[in-house]
């Protein structure tokens, strides 16, 4: 399988441009296939570029912790200026003491001092050459510390969840289109962040989109549950493990409301979080779920099964209760599977809210919203359970935009099967002006 990584490209996006003008020597060397110079040049990169980053910390952030390893550097500097001590003691208070750099990070480049010492120094085998990295071992030390340091932003948790939430805030009315904000979020903010960072914003953003109710947070609710979806897609593993580690703290959510209905969304394409909140957290969602149209639709994972919800759903759109389901709503139910068997079963769901109108304009309505826009995907037998639905309904078949809208079904039909004998549909057929009344 080829490696489709490219350096020249990750490159592009190294944060300082100062760190981005280094390690241009870095390539140059590496593209001539001098990988010797390249390693011994990318450990004096990676140094500079954590001397940046920590000044940088100090300048936006006014940041003590570190504040006082670049102290402590300048004096290890001071007092002995040809040991090289200080490298590794930056390394390691970078690691333990910011955010900077986990734990994988800071192996990766202690192993690149190593190999940089092997590389610069009069090291010689028993056949008298100096050691000489080959062209796979620079590759991946390159890729390392472009991926674990140079290439990301200096920042800290919690300026940085100040900094997302009002940017999120400000550009809400820009970023309706969660491709977009895909993007914008990519570009700026998610791969920068280390996974202390990540797991920080996903905390963050957990408490103000399912617990808080002030209005800030109500504005904002639905832009930052975007924000929180595409956040944990990016890494669902390590976000199961931290709710199941931290259990309590993404056990409290409000007790009913819109945080509720937002928890119930998220869960529907998530339903294996479900099983780790405690009780309390599940009776909310419970109660939520029996009393909030979209949240009833929505809320699968409380049922044993898929097939359960789809055939109690199935019940309760058929009902006397007349729930109004809204269009965003139906495209949530789509989105809770993308098996064809699911698929087909809301199909039928929508057949059953259509044919279960309790007036004309409704009728007008949820026609527009959930059935045309979906005829195209309708197989023959789709038409014929919404034919025989709306034979016993008059408020669907007897209203003013019955002859457009049954016209589509028909056309829809006929694309299907040209030969079809409507005969047997005579309320449908005669409502559409297509069967005489002698027949």
């Amino acid at each position: 399988m080829l490696d489709e990584y490219s350096i020249e490209q990750r490159a592009t996006q190294i944060f300082d441009t100062r760190t981005k003008e280094y390690f241009s020597e870095v390539l140059s060397c590496y593209a001539a296939g001098n990988y010797r110079s390249s390693v011994v040049m990318l450990w004096s990169v990676a140094v500079c570029d954590l001397l940046f980053k920590l000044q940088n910390l100090v300048d936006l952030y006014g940041d003590t912790k570190a504040k006082n390893i670049l102290t402590d550097i300048g004096k290890l500097q001071q007092d002995n200026e040809r040991s090289p001590i200080w490298e590794t003691k930056l390394v390691e208070s970078v690691a333990e003491k910011t955010q900077l750099l986990d734990i994988a990070e800071r192996e990766n480049l202690l192993h690149l001092q190593r190999q940089r010492h092997l590389a610069a120094h009069p090291v010689v085998n028993a056949n008298f050459q100096l050691h000489r990295p080959n062209r796979e071992t620079a590759r991946a030390l390159i890729r390392n510390t472009l991926d674990g340091l140079l290439t990301k932003a200096p920042i800290l948790s919690k300026q940085i969840v100040n900094e997302l939430i009002e940017d999120l805030e400000q550009a809400s009315g820009i970023l309706i289109d969660e491709k977009k904000l895909k993007a914008y979020l990519e570009s700026k903010y998610y791969t920068r962040f280390n996974p202390e960072v990540e797991k920080a914003v996903f905390k963050a953003l957990w408490k103000f989109v399912f617990r808080l109710t002030d209005e800030r947070c109500e504005k904002n609710r639905a832009i930052n549950l975007s924000a929180l979806r595409l956040l944990y897609g990016r890494n669902p593993g390590q976000f199961r493990d931290q709710i199941e580690a931290e259990t309590d703290y993404f056990s409290t959510i409000a007790t009913g409301g819109d945080p509720v209905v937002c928890l119930i969304r998220f869960l529907s394409r998530e339903a294996q979080l479900y099983g780790l909140l405690a009780d309390h957290a599940k009776t909310a969602v419970q109660h939520v779920a029996e009393s909030d149209p979209s949240a009833s639709c929505l809320a699968w994972f409380t049922a044993a099964n898929l097939q359960e919800h789809a055939e109690q759903l199935g019940e309760w759109i058929a009902g006397k209760d007349y729930p109004q389901i809204e269009r965003e709503t139906w495209d949530a139910i789509e989105e809770i599977s993308d098996s064809p068997e699911w698929a087909k079963t809301v199909i039928r769901l929508a057949n059953k809210y259509y044919v279960a109108s309790g007036s004309y304009n409704s009728a007008d309505r949820r026609f527009a919203e959930v059935i045309r826009p979906n005829l195209d995907r309708y197989e023959l037998d789709d038409c014929v359970d919404l034919i025989e639905g709306i034979q016993r309904n008059q408020q669907t078949y007897g209203r003013g935009r019955a002859d457009n809208d049954h016209g589509a079904l028909r056309e829809r039909v006929l694309e299907l099967d040209p030969a079809f004998d409507f005969a047997a549909y005579r309320t449908f057929s005669r409502n559409l002006g297509t069967l005489d009344d002698s027949e």
